[in-house]
């Protein structure tokens, strides 16, 4: 039986703008299961941050229930959704993130500080990951010496190093061009199989799609799966 990792019910989020109240998600519901990798498309604005931010208890719904690996974040307080963020879900946004000054061990360890892990513990797990993800080389260099593509990978490997059961990647080629996305999205694949990993790929480029096995569009604030 498969087992779920995103529950979302009925879920609503408003902003103001110009005096007026509106909706920038109506009513969205989500079911996913361990090992999926679901790919959401939409236009820009169509609110496809907003709904991951939600997923990742950055941002907190105006109304609607989100459960991930059981754990129902209306119901968590700031510290409980901190807490979440350390060992159960990694949010990479479309600027990646990082510290330019920092060099990519720096960057990878910072979710390790905050989980309070042993410096040993921490020279391992970042060694291993980057190896894995191919940038060893790197581990010394300044973020800011990096191509988009080598950034993209760090990104990747600081959301990995907590071992989440979900991963959640705003626009993750949007900065890169197709030959470089396409190596990117084959990473996920391979993160997917390797770990099991629940990942959310959101993205305006309909050809990310190719590459999930759970395909959802986003407009005008509703989510359809296709």
């Amino acid at each position: 039986m498969r087992e779920p990792v995103v529950i979302v019910r009925n879920l609503w989020k408003y902003y103001n703008y110009m005096g007026q109240r509106i909706a920038i998600l109506k009513g969205i519901n989500m079911l996913l299961y361990r090992g999926d990798i679901a790919g959401i498309h939409g236009p820009s604005g169509a609110g496809k941050t907003t709904l991951l931010k939600i997923l990742a208890g950055l941002e907190r719904p105006d109304s609607g229930e989100v459960v991930i690996e059981g754990y129902n974040l209306t119901m968590l307080g700031d510290d409980g959704l901190a807490e979440l963020r350390t060992g159960v879900v990694s949010f990479i946004p479309q600027d990646y993130g990082l510290i330019d000054d920092f060099t990519v061990y720096e960057n990878v360890e910072l979710p390790l500080l905050v989980a309070g892990a042993p410096e040993e513990e921490r020279k391992v797990i970042i060694s291993d990951i980057l190896r894995y993800m191919g940038i060893a080389d790197k581990i010394r260099t300044k973020v800011k010496f990096l191509s988009g593509g080598e950034k993209q990978r760090v990104a990747i490997a600081r959301a990995l190093v907590i071992t989440p059961s979900l991963l959640l990647a705003d626009e993750p080629t949007a900065n890169l061009d197709w030959e470089n996305a396409k190596k990117v999205l084959e990473l996920f694949i391979r993160i997917n199989k390797d770990f099991q990993t629940t990942i959310i790929i959101v993205s305006h480029d309909a050809r990310v799609l190719e590459y999930t096995n759970r395909r959802f569009v986003l407009l005008d604030g509703m989510l359809k799966e296709v």
